[in-house]
Formats: C-alpha cells, structure tokens, sequence
C-alpha cells in the first residue's frame, strides 16, 4: 500500500515553513560564498577596496543573522511570531543586495575565466585581475545603494529588536516585581460579600459630608471618623464611598474589620493587606512597594509604624494626587493596644503625608475615643446614622423597608414596621429578610405580628431570639451545634467545611438546610462558599449563649464553644495525618530545598495546587483549638498531637507553615496550648 498524504492544514503550514526556512538557508550561503570570494578578488586591488570592506561587513551581518536563524527556538521567546513582519521588511533588501553581489561575483569570475585561458595559472590570472574602472564604478555605486538600503532596514531591524528585548525586560521586571508583592500576606475577607452599598438615594447628607472632606485638599483635617452604635450602617456607608473613591482612581487601600475572623480582628496582616491594595488600586506603585520588600525582606517582623511606613506611607510619596485610605470597624480590632498602635500609626501616617487622607469608622470605644479625640487633624461625624431627630435617617429606613416588602405587606403595617426600627438600619434589614424567608412554614403577616410585638423598639436581640425561637424545636440542638462549630472557626469554613466536621463528629446536620433556615442571619457567598454572619451583632449574641443556657429564652439555647474546639482540632488533624492530601515531605514538589520562598516567582500557584485550604487551616489554628478546649478533648486528641509534634511529621508541618507565612501564628498558639497542658509542654521539649 503506497504511503498516505497527510491532509492536515498545520502540516501543510509546517511544509511551507520549511520551504520558506530553507530557501533562507541557500540565499543566506549563497552570500556568504559570494561574498567571500568577492573580498578575496577585492584584496589584489586597491581600487576594489570599498567593495572588500562593503563585502566583509555584509559577511558578518549574515553570519550573525545565519545564527540566530539556527537558535530560532531560543530567540521565539523574545521574537514573537506576531513581531516578524519587520524581519521580512529587513530580508527583501538583504535579498536584493545578495543578488547584486552574485552578479558582481559572476562578472569577475567570468572575467577571471577569460583571462585564464591565455595565462599559465589561474591563481596567476586572479592575482593579476585588472576590470575596467568604469565598470568599477558602476560596482561602487550599486554596492553603495543596496547598501544604504539594507542598512537602513537593519537600523529598523535592530530599533524593532531592542524594542522587543526592552518589552520582554519589562515583562520580566513586573514578573520579579509580582512575586515580591505576593510575599505580602493578604487577608482572604472580601467585604462585598457580607456588606453592601447604600440604597440608591439613600445616606445622601452624610455621603455627600464625607465626599466633601476627600475633595478639600486645603484643609489639616486629615482623618474622618464616622462614629456609631451597632447596626446603624456604618459599613455600608464606607463601601459607598469606597465604590465612589474606586471610580475616580481616588482610593489607595480598604481594610474591614471583622470579629468573626481571626484574621479580620487583629493587625498582623493590615499593613500586607494594604500594601496589596494599594498596588491593585493604584498599579503604578507596584514597583516602588516591590523594592520596599526587597530591600527589607523581614519587614512583616517589624513594628506595625515600621511596616506602615515602608509598605504604603513611602510608596505613596511617588503618587501626586490624593489617596484616601478606608479603615472600617476599627472597634472589632480584638485587641486594645493593637487598637492603640494602629490609630496611632494611622495619624502620624498623615501628619507626614500631605496627599494621604484616612477614612474610619467604628462604634463608641474608649480606646479609639482616646486617641482620636485629642487630635485637631480629624472630622467627626457622630450619632448620625441612628439618631432619629435626623428625618433623613428615618426616610432612608423608610425607603428600605417599602422597596424590600412592596409586595409583601400593605403600607400601614411597612410603616409600623419602620417606626419600630427606631432609626436602626440592622433591625429593618433582618426583619425585611426574615418576612421575605421563602423557607419558613408562616405567613408574612404572622412574623410581622410577632416582630411589632417585642416589648423594646430598636432593640436587635430581641429579633435574633425570634429568629431563633421560630425554628422547629426538634432541631435546636444540631442548630447550636454547627452554630458553635461557625463561632468557633478562626476563618469562616466553607459549607462544605462544615458538612465535613459534622460528619467526622458524627453529627446529622446539613449547612445547605442552616443557611436555608437563617437566612436572616446568615450567607453564603456565592464565589467561595464561606458562610459568613451577616453582622457582628449575631457574633456577640451568640457569645453571650456560651456562658450557659438563657433561662429567660423558650428554645433553652447554649453554644458549647468548649466542644466545637475540640471537634475542629479533630477534624483539622484527621486533614494533616491523610495519606494522600496531607502532611507530607516536598508537599509542593519544590525543585531544590536550597530555594528561598521569596525566589520562587509560582510559589503562590504551587500553594495553591498542592496545599489543599483544610490543611492550612489545620495547619495555621489547631494549637490554638486545643487552647480553646476543655480537658476531655485534650485528652482524648493526646495522641494525635505527640504525632505531629515528633519527627517527621514536625518537619512536613514546618515546611507548610513557612510556605504559607504562618510560623509567628504556630508559635503563638503553641505558647497558648501550652499554657493549658502542663503535660504537652513536656512533651514538646522533649520533642
């Protein structure tokens, strides 16, 4: 059977390549043979010396062209395919000088020839070449105009080139720059999916304050402090202006405060997080706080000031427009004098900085009270949000509830409603969700009845105890259950982290059901399915349940905290002992041990790959849910933490916290494990 012929069009492409490639390859010999021969001709004759130079320098060109045609793999790294349009306009006239120099090659052979046959050698004859000086000339000129033409496209040529390099160069630059940058820890809390922005037409005097603050650039009042109680919509009002701020390229930097996550409720990562905002925001300081991590590449062991100043005060003084940075629920910030630290931070920051302006919000605290109100550089906007002596707080309550119930209940009753919110955003929203709860058995009219029966008005306790006394009794303890596992977490566990610790627990419960059920209260975001409490409100009342049982409430509701730590840190080293996906040597399949993290530009994208999300969560909390625990489960997970504490284990967990930035976080918690388990501190000397 005769050989069949491949159809395909790539090869087709492949075939014409080669024939292109190799006529390339015969024109490019071809002159230099020609030119070799040409300047040896050249050399018996002082009046051919222009043509020997012309035909040496045209020789190295091609020689240097020839080789990087034959290293084509290596140079389509810098020499994209889409950039070769220039190479043809370089070879049309390489070309056309190549066929000159033949024809000047074939009239000195050929005169060569002729005179050959009446000499006695043709070596002779050569050495003795005389051309006639009009055809000399005519030599010269030709040489001398191909030449100015071929020139001039190898200036465009080598232009292209250096171009093309200085591209790549750059790219290579912002590549080197990025992985500096992703050194940075970056706080994984996205607000947009717990906060929202304003109703539109809503928060129009206080919006319009705050705006006009940003814009007056002749004023010392450097720092806006919005302060509030609990629920008055404080949040939202920071991303409305963050949404306007984004918008004129005004906004440096957010960072949102939340107790409900380890990392949201203290200063350890506010300054990375930051510092990566503001190079998200404003991408032209990338450099500038690239170079501020290589110069200091221990920078996130410095002082938060120091950290401050080297990540964002500094960068910033390269940007001539106003930055305004947004610092919201500074209250939620666990500890006091991290508190203190930041705030004074934050003030020095702008003294120094006449560009940089700091927008805050936070509740009534001593502590930010004490720092702030000292200060002659601030605005302070207080009580402005709740306090119903305002009628645009009330209007705004009033727009809410009439859009979110339109449909639902008749106006006379959306107006009780209103009246009975008291100015307080965060009853109006959780009773507008509970009435709009399409998974409850009751009527909207029902709820309403039992929302307007509460004996205070404003008061947002008094809804979550609805909430939850609505709930069908026969499930209330698996409810506490995964309520406590939700308080308990140090990072908001996904739905289906949540289905997995129930199941380890042995426990019949379904996050799809909760989140279905309390919807008022809770959410799931829809990109990464964490579950998040819609307010810090519902995180403090549920705290107040984990003293013991409320006697005043029917459903007798307790969040046993002490359990849901010990069910975690069963479940975290359950994750860190699984043959496949857990703990274990080279876990991101690095090359050589020799490399530092930082010289690793794909170490984030390795992280990624290799190190799945509940291995680092195990990995960064599990001392700290044993410090959190009650004996019985210490004793119980006794075992399973001299595991990890011994040789090799010890050292795969060591490898993962460096990789991950999480060593200070292991070592904090293991002075804190430690500090409950006289008997674990042996052990880890011992170890």
């Amino acid at each position: 059977m005769p050989p069949q012929t491949s159809t395909k069009p790539n090869q087709g492409l492949s075939t014409a390549a080669e024939r292109s490639s190799r006529k390339r390859d015969q024109v490019q010999n071809a002159a230099s043979i020609a030119l070799d021969v040409v300047a040896n001709v050249a050399e018996a004759s002082d009046i051919l010396a222009p043509l020997k130079a012309a035909c040496k320098t045209t020789k190295s060109i091609i020689d240097v062209k020839q080789t990087i045609d034959d290293n084509q793999g290596d140079w389509n790294d810098l020499y994209p395919p889409e950039d070769r349009a220039v190479d043809e306009a370089f070879s049309q006239p390489l070309v056309r000088y190549v066929e000159l120099l033949e024809d000047i090659h074939c009239a000195i052979v050929n005169d060569a020839h002729k005179r050959r046959r009446t000499s006695r050698s043709a070596f002779t004859a050569i050495g003795n070449v005389r051309i006639d000086a009009g055809m000399i000339l005519k030599f010269n000129q030709e040489i001398e105009d191909r030449h100015r033409q071929f020139t001039a496209a190898l200036d465009l040529f080598i232009g292209h080139r250096v171009q093309v390099i200085e591209r790549n160069t750059k790219a290579t630059k912002s590549d080197v720059d990025a992985s500096f940058i992703f050194q940075l820890p970056m706080v994984a809390f996205v607000p947009s999916s717990v906060h929202t922005t304003c109703l539109q037409g809503t928060r129009q005097a206080v919006l319009q304050t705050i705006r006009n603050w940003a814009e007056d650039d002749t004023s010392d009042k450097r720092i806006f402090w919005l302060c509030d109680i609990a629920g008055s919509g404080k949040s939202t009002v920071a991303m409305s202006v963050a949404a306007s701020w984004r918008t004129e390229r005004a906004l440096g930097g957010q960072f949102f405060f939340s107790m409900s996550n380890n990392d949201t409720s203290t200063t350890e990562k506010f300054c990375s997080t930051m510092a990566r905002d503001l190079v998200h925001h404003i991408p032209e300081l990338a450099p500038h706080v690239a170079d501020a991590v290589k110069r200091n590449p221990s920078i996130m062991r410095s002082s938060l000031e120091e950290q401050f100043r080297t990540l964002i005060t500094d960068p910033l003084r390269y940007r001539q427009g106003r930055v305004v940075l947004i610092v919201d629920a500074i209250d939620e910030c666990k500890s006091g004098p991290q508190r203190r630290e930041l705030l004074d931070t934050l003030a020095k920051a702008v003294r120094e900085s006449r560009n940089v302006k700091i927008f805050i919000t936070s509740r009534p605290d001593p502590v930010i009270e004490s720092v702030l109100q000292p200060l002659s550089i601030k605005s302070k906007l207080e009580d402005r949000l709740h306090d119903i002596k305002h009628r645009d707080n009330v209007d705004d309550i009033a727009a809410y509830v009439h859009q979110s119930l339109y449909t639902v209940l008749p106006q006379d009753k959306r107006q009780r409603l209103i009246e009975k919110s008291s100015g307080l955003f965060i009853w109006a929203s959780t009773a507008c969700r509970m009435i709009n709860n399409e998974t409850t058995w009751e009527a909207p009219e029902s709820i309403y009845g039992s929302l307007v029966s509460a004996d205070q008005t404003g008061e947002i306790d008094e809804v979550y105890k609805l909430i939850f006394e609505r709930t069908d009794p026969k499930y209330h303890t698996i409810m506490w259950s995964m309520l406590a596992l939700l308080l308990a977490a140090f990072e908001p566990l996904t739905a289906e982290d949540l289905d997995n610790i129930l199941k380890h627990s042995r426990l019949r419960g379904n996050s799809k059901v909760l989140i279905r059920n309390l919807g008022s209260v809770l959410i799931e975001d829809e990109a990464t399915k964490v579950i998040q409490f819609r307010h810090p409100t519902l995180v403090e009342y549920l705290r107040r349940r984990c003293l013991g049982p409320d006697l005043k409430e029917p459903s007798g509701m307790y969040i046993d905290i002490a359990n849901a730590h010990g069910q975690i840190a069963s479940w975290g080293f359950n994750n860190l002992q699984a043959p496949k996906e857990g703990l274990k040597f080279n876990i991101c399949e690095i090359e050589s041990s020799f490399y530092r993290n930082r010289e690793m530009p794909d170490l984030e994208a390795r992280i990624s790959k290799f190190i799945r999300m509940n291995v680092r969560y195990a990995s960064l909390h599990w001392p700290f849910h044993m410090a959190e625990t009650d004996s019985k489960w210490r004793s119980k997970l006794r075992n399973e933490v001299e595991q990890i504490i011994r040789v090799p284990y010890v050292l795969y967990w060591m490898e993962v916290l460096s990789l991950i930035g999480g060593l200070p976080r292991a070592i904090d918690g293991l002075r804190a494990v430690t500090r409950n388990t006289e008997g674990l501190k042996k052990r880890l000397r011992a170890a």
